[in-house]
Parts: C-alpha cells; structure tokens; sequence
C-alpha cells in the first residue's frame, strides 16, 4: 500500500512538471510571436516600405530586410533607397538586429536614442546622409564591431563612444567636428580602422595614439593638426596604412616609422615636415 502511494505522488509529481514546462514553452511562443508581431509593426512605422505593408506580404520578403529562420528580422539594408526625413524611434523594436545600413540616403536629424535597445547589432551604417547628432544611449550596444557615419553634420562625438570596446572600424570622415582628437578613442584598444579625415580636428597627435596597437588604417588628413608625429606610432605594429597629408604637422619624420614592416601606404605630403636629406 505504501509502495503505491509513493508511487502515486511520483507519478503526480511528473505529470505536475510536464504541466509546468508544456505552459512555459507555450509563453515562450506566445512572447516570440508577440516579439515578431512588434517587429512587423515597427518595419511598417518606419514608412519605408509603404508600398509593401498593405499587400499582406510577409515582411521577411520586404527588399533590404532579412530574417533568421526562427523569423527575426536581423539585416535592414536600405542603401541609397531614397529616404528622406528622420530615422523613426520604432527601428528600436527591432531587438535582434544585427546589421543597419542606411547609407547613401537623405536622412537628417539625429540618431534616435531607441537605437541603445539594438544590443545585439554589429554593424551601423549611416554614412552620407545629413546626420547631425548621436545619442548617449550607444554606449548600449555593446557588441558594435563597425561604426560608419561618413560625410554628415556631426559637430560632437560623445564620450560614450569609449565604451564601445568591441568596436573594430569607427569611420567619420568628412564631419565638421571642430575639436582635438576626442580622447576617448583611446579606450577602444581593438579598433583595426580609425578614419577622421576632413573632420576640422586642430591641436596634436597626441601619444596616446600609441595605444591603439591593433590599428590597421590610421587616416587624419585634411585637418589642421599641428605639432609632430608623436614617437608612439612605433607601437601600432599592424599598420598598413598611414595617411596625415593636408595638415600643419612639422618636426622630423620620426625614425620609428621605418620600424613599421607593415605598412604599405604612407601618405605625409602638405605638412610642414623637415627634409632631412637636405
């Protein structure tokens, strides 16, 4: 009697945990498939696919969106489509994002603070386009490997970007920065690309720059830097390309230079640079 008894509660016991995980993975599926439902509702307030949303075309099948196979939008690359007016907040639905390119297009404003709710992308490219502004709320995502904001409006880079220490590529070539080199680059030790070309940046190169020793491409041209080239650049072993040209640097090339056996490019021209063959 007793052997049946407890055998009676095991049984229960099983039947009670089927019951508990049968409901979870049921809540499970019914918060994926409320998650994709926000994501569809945030592609469509966007406005950029108002010829599509209202033909009942899955939007997994919308052009520049693509989807993991549990249905996830992960990709929206709407490169030189058009666009124009601001980037909407709604794209901070879209939590499992990994790549955003909205380059080539006529957006204006600034980035909206819901892009900090993208902590899984990678890749943010909204390079020339009339951007004038980036929130605080990046230092959210996280995982960032590539930042392009190329040929905006930008006048402040926040120092929040210093925490981006996953970033590999920060490009902002030809923004009107107008400031020294933002020190908070220095923080970013696995950047490999490091592009501020035509950016109005003044004041030196500071030997910080020798921080960076996974740097790939260094390119600070067109700016009015002054000063030397800081002795540091000895550290950045990994360089391929260095280009300084269209500055007011002066002083010695400095020898460490020729200890680079990377690099391949070296661009120095339009300085005021001693010739020391002379």
């Amino acid at each position: 009697m007793a052997f049946s008894f407890y055998t009676f509660i095991a049984i229960l016991l099983f039947l009670l945990s089927i019951i508990v995980r049968s409901s979870e993975i049921t809540r499970a599926t019914n918060n994926d498939s409320e998650s994709l439902v926000a994501e569809e509702k945030a592609l469509m307030e966007t406005g950029w696919w108002s010829n599509y949303s209202n033909k009942g075309v899955h939007h997994c099948t919308w052009p520049g969106v693509r989807c993991s196979p549990a249905g996830s939008v992960i990709e929206v690359d709407l490169s030189g489509h058009g666009l124009n007016g601001s980037i909407t907040p709604q794209i901070g639905a879209l939590s499992k994002l990994k790549c955003l390119n909205l380059s080539s297009n006529t957006l204006r404003g600034e980035l909206p603070s819901s892009l900090g709710n993208l902590t899984q992308l990678a890749v943010l490219d909204v390079s020339y386009n009339e951007i004038h502004s980036i929130p605080l709320e990046i230092e959210k995502m996280e995982n960032l490997v590539s930042l392009n904001l190329t040929r905006n409006l930008i006048v402040h880079m926040p120092s929040t970007i210093g925490l981006l220490t996953n970033l590999t590529h920060l490009i902002m070539t030809s923004n009107p920065l107008q400031s020294i080199i933002p020190p908070h680059i220095w923080n970013l030790n696995k950047l490999m690309t490091l592009h501020l070309g035509n950016c109005q940046l003044y004041g030196s190169i500071p030997p910080n720059i020798g921080k960076l020793k996974s740097l790939v491409n260094l390119h600070l041209s067109s700016n009015m830097l002054v000063g030397p080239i800081p002795s540091s650049v000895n550290n950045l072993t990994n360089l391929v390309s260095l280009v300084l040209y269209g500055n007011q640097l002066n002083g010695s090339i400095p020898q460490e230079i020729g200890r680079l056996t990377n690099l391949t490019t070296l661009y120095l021209s339009s300085n005021m640079l001693l010739d020391l063959s002379k």
